[in-house]
């Protein structure tokens, strides 16, 4: 398969599969082709018996600003089709993403937004670089948060709802000390250091991590994982009903989503 919006790359040698999203003039903004084409790429890895590993990253400034909000073309207009369309898109392609059964790792450098956060966070392992900055502006423009709530489960709590209540961002060197990311280093070094994790896990027997993955995961899953993303999901589609939502997200879709932001918040 051809690919537009994405880089993927295998080394046999190795093991590992890159999949990169490739968009750099729009910071990595996510729309339904990436979408596509990440699944088909993250699936073809998954298949692959050859592939052990694979390293999921962004092209270019930064990781992801999220979702494309200048898109208009192929965003549903009714609420049934929103339901249908996030639903496939969004939620059951992320929830794909944490139950590949192979170990991912996310390779993450400068912003990381709304849902490329969510992104990154279904990797199994988060390596980071030092100026990796995390933030959920989705509550801000009247919504509820995005369409998977992994917050709570990656930093606790607490911190959970002072990320989402006010959208301030999160540096790596606080994401490391609340456990959300395994390691943050120099930028010049995050290459190096996702690389060299990839290969020590690629040699391992792959059996062995994919039902050690799946154990993690059903331990997760005891606890209500799933079940919490699943009525999170249901709470987040209502949530794109209120007066708020149409107004903070209809001005994304005029383009001045800041110029909304910086009037609603003057006072602050």
């Amino acid at each position: 398969m051809t690919y537009e919006t994405i880089i993927y790359k295998v080394s046999l040698t190795e093991g590992i599969a890159w999949v990169t999203m490739n968009r750099p003039e729009k910071r990595n903004a996510i729309n339904k082709q990436m979408i596509m084409e990440m699944s088909e790429a993250f699936r073809t890895a998954e298949k692959d018996e050859r592939i052990k590993v694979i390293i999921f990253s962004g092209e270019g400034p930064c990781f992801s600003a999220g979702h494309d909000m200048s898109v208009t073309e192929d965003y549903p207009k009714t609420s049934e089709e929103r339901i249908l369309f996030e639903r496939k898109y969004y939620f059951d392609e992320i929830m794909y993403l944490r139950n590949i059964r192979k170990p991912v790792i996310a390779k993450v450098h400068g912003h990381c937004i709304a849902a490329g956060w969510v992104l990154a966070l279904m990797a199994d392992i988060v390596i980071v670089s030092e100026d990796a900055i995390f933030i959920d502006p989705v509550v801000r423009m009247g919504a509820n948060s995005q369409e998977v709530l992994i917050l709570p489960w990656a930093v606790g709590e607490k911190k959970a709802k002072e990320l989402l209540f006010t959208g301030d961002p999160l540096t790596a060197v606080e994401a490391e000390k609340l456990g959300m990311v395994n390691h943050i280093v120099k930028r010049d070094e995050l290459d190096s250091t996702v690389q060299r994790i990839a290969s020590k896990i690629s040699s391992m027997p792959p059996m062995a991590v994919s039902l050690v993955k799946e154990s993690v995961n059903n331990t997760m899953d005891n606890m209500g994982y799933t079940n919490s993303m699943k009525m999170h999901f249901a709470s987040h589609l209502l949530s794109h009903s209120t007066e708020e939502a149409l107004k903070g997200m209809g001005s994304s879709k005029r383009g001045d989503l800041k110029s909304f932001f910086k009037d609603r918040d003057q006072s602050l």
